[in-house]
């Protein structure tokens, strides 16, 4: 439970990202976060490439990493990065912004209730309670911003984060999670005029 709430206390550090697009124009945000992404792939390229930067880069991260990303594969904080990046490039801001949010506040409850009183599960390691946690964060997310997102759209834009955070999918779920929420939530939009 330590180490997920360490994990996902750095995951919660991405806050200020959202909240900074707010304020900022599209352009400025993909610069900002296209350095970022630019860094975190560096990184992943210097942990394949160099023996010496990966045993430095796990002795400082190692009590942050899932086993996985303790032998080699790549980080969940770089895909965290990298659909941020991908969701200000292809989504409208407001939609952009509430699948970023849907990651940084949705997936961290569904983890820490999961994992603390996630009884009744569903799939895999997922259960009923972390899933209802993430689905009510997601939704009064989309509630909190209703002024620039339709209630509808931002109600089934919640649902289908949800419901790809519970589903074992082989991609990293900071990917899955906003980018595919994101395209239904935009494609709502674009085809229902909602």
């Amino acid at each position: 439970m330590i180490t997920e709430l360490l994990r996902k206390t750095t995951h919660l550090a991405g806050f200020f990202l959202p909240l900074l697009y707010i304020v900022l124009e599209r352009p400025t945000m993909l610069f900002i976060v296209g350095c970022l992404a630019g860094i975190a792939v560096i990184v992943e390229f210097l942990k394949w490439v160099s023996v010496r930067f990966r045993e430095i880069f796990f002795r400082v991260f190692k009590s942050i990493l899932r086993t996985h990303e303790q032998k080699g594969a790549i980080t969940g904080a770089t895909y965290y990065i990298v659909s941020i990046l991908l969701c200000i490039f292809f989504f409208e801001k407001p939609i952009a912004i509430v699948c970023i949010f849907f990651i940084i506040l949705g997936d961290t409850a569904a983890a820490l209730v999961g994992r603390r009183w996630g009884r009744t599960k569903l799939i895999g390691n997922k259960s009923l309670e972390g899933s209802a946690a993430c689905f009510i964060v997601c939704t009064a997310i989309t509630l909190l911003w209703i002024k620039q997102l339709n209630p509808v759209i931002g109600i089934i834009g919640a649902f289908v984060a949800t419901l790809v955070e519970l589903l074992p999918l082989r991609i990293d779920d900071n990917l899955t999670v906003p980018l595919i929420s994101g395209a239904v939530m935009q494609l709502m939009i674009k085809y229902l005029l909602l």
